[in-house]
């Protein structure tokens, strides 16, 4: 086993501890022995602390079937070691049983579907804190909205009887559609009086117009920064709590994600709830309602809702354009900077290999059918991409969406998820080397 799958091993026993607030000591007599098994050393427990509970998960999904299984076990007995499953420690194995277990069935000779992930987002400390499932989809699919549109009022109640709240975004809008115009104006206002006459009615009209791909590509994707897959089939959103990186520390800062776990619908979308309710009610020891006054005409301003309008009324963070370089005629260097929209420039330095890599990351990403870099492009290429990531953390601590900008492992390639739109290579004009032109790399061949 190695290094990193350890770590990941201790930020998910660390989780799963804490997820109900209180450190038993059987708990902690557990863990040690959980240290002892798996050889998990001090320096492991505390790198543990920063890494999230998503990236965990997906370097335990390299384990075999086997470990995986035997892994899953040691969980669910922390996760009772107490005698009590509260819902936090309940919807942690509902993700690592869909991104684990379920992910480890053998494929039956049928056509492969979409397997469950996670995903997460930098937010506050107490942006999702009630439990959600939230239908999404990338395109619009007529036969599941078809589907959703029937079924609504029953999903609606047997998941508010398990302590989930459903949403469709559809039937949110229908809200707010439903309202009094001046009414809602008003409460916009209200709860943002910076916002100009324009601007509010533009969030109105944003409010009651929108739709789940709107949502998928204007909110979750473009705003939050979630890193779901771009073109994502049909799918429910769990949220399954805050992940705290450092979760535990004597200083520096501390930043939260919520993070979700996303399963995409290959059958009917009753039955995946029913599969899901059923495993969280097997689970479960404290259950949690969910007391909701349904009168038409009043504006929800907690929860989902909350989030949601906040997220529509703050203006985003500016995401700066990633330009290529090249190497320096003066210096030497090998230089990527990100440009932001005053023409102000940040620049970060790397080693001629670690640049190569980085562009050819991009240029595998944007323009090549292989949707990547393959990870045999270079034996080293893992330690190098690690350097560059933390080059460009360090050089630029306050970079809004940084993880946008890092190449991150997809399968058996690195790609970047940052929009192509956003990525430029600088090439030279004249011979002399001043004058310069940014060009999208879509644009760009490589001499």
């Amino acid at each position: 086993m190695t290094k990193e799958q350890r770590t990941a091993i201790a930020r998910i026993f660390n989780d799963m501890i804490k997820a109900d607030n209180i450190i038993e000591e059987s708990e902690v007599k557990n863990m040690k022995r959980l240290m002892s098994e798996y050889a998990i050393t001090h320096q492991e427990m505390s790198d543990a602390r920063k890494i999230r509970f998503s990236d965990a998960v997906n370097t335990l999904k390299e384990l075999s079937v086997r470990e995986r299984k035997a892994f899953f076990d040691h969980i669910y007995d922390i996760a009772l070691s107490d005698n009590i499953c509260v819902p936090r420690e309940a919807l942690l194995l509902i993700a690592l049983q869909y991104c684990l277990m379920k992910d480890a069935k053998k494929a039956d000779g049928t056509i492969p579907t979409p397997k469950p992930y996670l995903i997460s987002c930098p937010t506050g400390e107490a942006s999702f804190n009630d439990q959600y499932m939230v239908y999404l989809e990338s395109s619009y699919d007529e036969e599941r909205n078809e589907e959703l549109k029937q079924h609504f009022r029953l999903l609606v109640t047997i998941t508010r009887l398990c302590g989930f709240n459903f949403i469709y975004i559809p039937k949110m809008v229908e809200e707010f559609r439903g309202m009094n115009e001046q009414y809602v104006k008003d409460v916009i206002s209200y709860m943002a009086p910076n916002l100009e006459e324009a601007i509010i009615q533009q969030v109105y009209d944003r409010l009651c117009d929108m739709t789940t791909v709107d949502f998928f590509r204007n909110v979750l994707y473009e705003r939050l920064q979630v890193k779901a897959l771009h073109n994502t089939p049909p799918s429910l959103l769990i949220n399954i709590g805050t992940s705290v990186v450092p979760f535990c520390s004597a200083g520096g800062s501390i930043q939260y994600y919520t993070e979700f776990l996303c399963i995409p619908i290959s059958s009917g979308i009753l039955t995946l709830v029913d599969d899901i309710l059923g495993f969280y009610q097997s689970k479960v020891s404290i259950r949690q309602s969910i007391t909701i006054n349904d009168s038409k005409g009043q504006f929800k301003y907690f929860g989902f809702y909350k989030a949601l309008f906040d997220f529509l009324v703050a203006p985003p963070p500016v995401a700066p354009d990633l330009v290529f370089l090249g190497q320096d005629m003066k210096t030497g260097r090998y230089q990527v900077a990100f440009k932001f929209d005053d023409g102000n420039e940040k620049k970060v330095t790397f080693t001629p290999k670690e640049y190569d890599i980085y562009l050819q990351v991009a240029l595998k990403t944007y323009k090549s059918r292989t949707r990547g870099l393959p990870v045999t492009y270079d034996k080293h290429i893992k330690p190098t991409i690690a350097h560059l990531k933390s080059k460009i953390s360090s050089d630029i601590p306050d970079l809004n969406y940084s993880d946008q900008y890092k190449p991150e492992r997809d399968g058996n390639a690195y790609v970047m998820r940052l929009d192509k739109s956003k990525v430029f290579v600088r090439v030279r004009t004249s011979n002399c080397g001043y004058d310069y032109e940014d060009i999208p790399i879509l644009k760009y061949e490589k001499k």
